[in-house]
């Protein structure tokens, strides 16, 4: 016979462990309290993680901010290397053109002595022949008339000689002077130019570093919240599951005690038919010897439990590295065609559309240029330097070699990606030329390379 619990302690244990005792009498209402607290908790962790969601919101809304303005100082940075490697060549070719300046100015100086010193031999000439070192005595010397013509002819062609001789010595010095000034002012005028832009780009440091560290704070609190909304996800799991629990233990109650009331009516039914038996039996003992006995007949519940196998996720590897070694060279050829034809976009090359006219940011550039030799790196639309600082495999950049991923802490970490092409150049897609041929020892790429570099063909 099925035993049932009709007074006194019971327990039910749900899925998640419940203890709930409970009697007859005091069962629904430890059921409604403990529901009541259940849901009580549920409200204020719902209300927590909804707070701590609205929080990652905001954190991923200004870290977004933070990444494009890292990325608008980041352009304006690598401007400015480029405006102060042009000034520093400037600066020299002043300073070649200064010396040689200074050249022919000692050679005109040379000139203007040489006059000099037939001015003296022509005054000498003159006074050895005339006797005076004045034109009008040379004229007043004459003997006649025609040496007076003849004399006067002679001084006026001296005279208009020298005074050219003079007026020549004077445009000379001028002229030399002139241009002395102007590449004085030229070269003062480049390295006030240089000297602003040294400072721009001291500035602009200053503020990539600023922001940076921001950035990463950011990040870190970011990280932070989601930490909490997963561990109040894993509590509100909790208590829905205890929840459940013992809405199922108090079900479970209540059919035990529908059973066991259903039970007890039965064997009181049975104990006042065996009382009519026995009465029938007493009665009629007179007229037979053998009593009468009534068979009882038992239940019993058997209980099946099944399980399914359980299947293990599958691990996914690393991205396979390819062997197709002849792709490298036509994956850097194919790029070096559009050197300093193709403009740079944020974003771009992630529609046919602009890949058709050529417009890539550094990522999507680096994907078509490999994929136009048969090497995958990434679909058209989502390939990143996130995603491809992950493709084959991490090497030394003492060891890189030609075809080898390199990544730069721009913007952010891995912010731009290149080729290398050897001898410490790269090609690459940045904002300041487009697609163009770099060089790794550029004071700006020198600054933000740290030595990431993937080989992604072996």
């Amino acid at each position: 016979m099925k035993k049932f619990i009709t007074f006194g302690l019971a327990s039910v244990i749900g899925a998640s462990g419940l203890f709930i005792p409970f009697t007859h009498e005091a069962n629904a209402q430890n059921f409604e309290q403990k529901k009541q607290e259940l849901d009580s908790k549920q409200s204020e962790v719902n209300k927590n993680l909804q707070k701590k969601k609205e929080e990652l919101s905001k954190l991923e809304a200004k870290q977004e901010a933070l990444a494009l303005k890292l990325k608008e100082i980041d352009e304006k940075a690598l401007k400015t290397s480029d405006q102060i490697e042009e000034k520093q060549k400037e600066n020299e070719q002043t300073k070649k053109e200064i010396n040689a300046l200074k050249k022919d100015i000692a050679d005109t100086e040379k000139r203007i002595e040489d006059r000099n010193k037939f001015l003296k031999k022509r005054v000498r000439a003159l006074q050895e022949s005339g006797g005076s070192t004045k034109y009008i005595d040379v004229l007043l010397g004459a003997k006649s008339f025609s040496d007076f013509i003849s004399r006067a002819g002679a001084v006026s062609t001296l005279i208009n000689a020298d005074s050219e001789i003079i007026k020549e010595q004077e445009r000379d010095k001028a002229e030399l002077q002139k241009s002395e000034n102007e590449l004085n002012t030229k070269l003062e005028d480049v390295q006030k130019t240089l000297a602003k832009l040294e400072t721009l780009q001291t500035d602009l440091n200053k503020q990539l570093d600023e922001k940076d560290k921001l950035f990463k704070q950011v990040k870190k609190q970011k990280g932070s919240a989601s930490s909490q909304i997963s561990e109040l996800n894993t509590e509100a799991n909790s208590i829905a599951s205890e929840k459940d629990a013992t809405i199922a233990a108090q079900k479970q109650a209540e059919k035990e005690a529908r059973e066991a009331a259903q039970q007890a009516k039965e064997e009181k039914a049975q104990r006042q038919q065996q009382r009519q038996s026995a009465v029938q039996a007493e009665d009629n003992s007179s007229n037979n010897d053998s009593g009468s006995s009534s068979n009882n007949s038992g239940s019993s519940n058997n209980n099946n439990n099944s399980s399914s196998p359980s299947k293990k996720p599958s691990s996914g590897g690393g991205s396979p590295v390819s062997n197709n070694v002849g792709g490298i060279e036509g994956a850097i050829s194919t790029g070096s065609t559009i050197v300093g034809q193709s403009p740079y976009k944020w974003g771009g090359g992630r529609s046919q559309a602009d890949i058709n006219a050529r417009r890539f940011d550094c990522s999507s550039f680096v994907r078509w240029a490999f994929a136009s030799a048969g090497i995958n790196l990434g679909p058209v639309g989502g390939t990143t330097t996130d995603t491809l600082v992950g493709k084959g495999r991490a090497v030394s950049a003492s060891d890189m070699k030609r075809g080898d991923l390199v990544f730069f802490d721009t913007y952010k970490v891995n912010g731009h990606v290149g080729i290398y092409l050897g001898n410490g150049t790269f090609l690459n897609d940045n904002s300041s030329h487009g697609v163009s041929i770099d060089s790794m020892n550029n004071s700006y790429w020198k600054r933000y390379f740290k030595g990431v570099v993937r080989r992604v063909v072996e």
